[in-house]
């Protein structure tokens, strides 16, 4: 019985794999018919990559040194332009090698997604999960910016998978793999690097208090898992003392949107940051939000909870048509992408129920981590389009808790 199971969770693996990556090559292949045009953060992004693949300099919006974001999407389009270059030197070839390498990360992502909720699903669950962020219209949509969500959701989705991994039985190289793909999030989107503490959490556990050789590999674990990270980190750290003079744990960029979340309800959002440096604009942002904490408690209150959460959660991170020339698929995803409340407040309920499961507790906690780390700042959808696989995973616990009620309801009740 054990290996029919197995050999269904191989055959729904490689399924899945085929369908995801079938699924985002014909919209990658679709998307080369466009030019790309860039815009905000984009243009930022695709300057660095050029600066650093021409002149070896990593920047952001200037052309000498910064460490305004950190460099892993940098680097990312960097590689993604270097091997265009093979065979051309056009930049819209460029960026568009960059997006169908996204959207092959993408249905990566898929595929990790499914691991993760083989630790506490079915495989039937663990499948239609996957299939539903698949065709999830703004993962796809994602894949064709030039933008860090598909290469951090990516990440972030593996790492999940590592940490279970690590879990599983406790194994010191699991944990150092785990630190491994942690840093790498981090280098991407520094949001989650807090999580670096997350295994020393295990030394809580109360059945081990009395046993120190459990908590002795426990304290190794965790230390493996720093070692990894910090190995993984120490090139940023050095080029940034080396070049810019200081240390720098992550990036100089978190005043800005720091600043602009402390407005409540955007009523000087205009001027805020005028004629700032980014150190002062963290100093007003941290100043603010004292300062209306103590002042206004109940109206700064309901901004770093109800209003932002009703921002970042209200509407998907999405265009708002279906498409450029949209095929029948492209409609039908659009209309998908509308029920986004829908999968929102269900994933919200089963990641709740979550926490009762052992394993699932982990990604529960992780998504609530994941929205926690964006309260303080400027809420926009697009920050929190990297819950949202989790979400997915929330919808189908709620569903095998469904499909699991009414099966022991119909075995409780007799025949004829």
């Amino acid at each position: 019985m054990t290996r029919y199971r197995d050999r269904r969770d191989f055959v729904a693996s490689i399924t899945l794999v085929i369908i995801a990556t079938l699924y985002h090559l014909y919209f990658a292949r679709d998307f080369w018919r466009y030019p790309i045009h860039l815009g905000g953060d984009a243009v930022h992004y695709d300057h660095s990559a050029v600066v650093l693949l021409l002149k070896h300099v990593y920047t952001y919006w200037s052309w000498g040194p910064a460490a305004q974001v950190t460099p892993g999407y940098p680097l990312f389009l960097e590689f993604a332009y270097w091997i265009t270059l093979i065979t051309s030197h056009n930049h819209q070839v460029q960026m568009h090698v960059a997006t169908t390498i996204q959207h092959l990360l993408a249905a990566a992502t898929v595929f990790g997604l499914y691991r993760i909720m083989r630790y506490f699903l079915p495989i039937w669950a663990s499948f239609v999960g996957a299939v539903l962020w698949l065709i999830y219209p703004p993962a796809t949509w994602a894949a064709d910016q030039l933008l860090t969500e598909t290469l951090y959701v990516f990440f972030l989705v593996w790492f999940t998978w590592s940490f279970l991994f690590a879990l599983q039985n406790r194994s010191f190289w699991r944990f150092v793999l785990a630190g491994v793909m942690l840093a790498l999030t981090t280098l991407v989107r520094p949001s989650i690097m807090p999580l670096v503490v997350a295994p020393l959490v295990l030394l809580l556990e109360r059945q081990d208090w009395p046993n120190r050789e459990a908590l002795r590999t426990k304290l190794t674990n965790w230390l493996g898992y720093l070692a990894a990270f910090i190995v993984c980190m120490l090139p940023w750290w050095v080029r940034n003392v080396r070049v810019m003079h200081h240390f720098t744990l992550t990036d100089d960029d978190m005043g800005n949107p720091l600043l602009f979340g402390s407005d409540p309800n955007f009523q000087h959002d205009t001027n805020l940051a005028s004629g700032l440096t980014p150190g002062q604009q963290e100093q007003l942002a941290i100043h603010r939000i004292i300062e209306g904490f103590t002042q206004h408690p109940l109206v700064y209150l309901k901004w770093y909870t109800i209003d932002k959460l009703g921002l970042l959660f209200g509407t998907p991170w999405y265009m708002s048509t279906p498409g450029y020339d949209p095929t029948i698929l492209t409609r039908i995803t659009f209309g998908y992408a509308q029920i986004h409340l829908v999968w929102v407040i269900l994933g919200a309920v089963g990641l709740i129920l979550g926490f009762w499961r052992p394993r699932m507790r982990w990604v529960s906690a992780m998504a609530v981590f994941l929205v926690v780390v964006q309260l303080p700042f400027i809420p926009i959808n697009r920050y929190v389009f990297p819950n949202m696989p989790f979400m997915f995973i929330g919808v189908m616990i709620l569903v095998d808790l469904a499909v699991k009620l009414i099966r022991n309801r119909r075995a409780t009740v007799p025949n004829g």
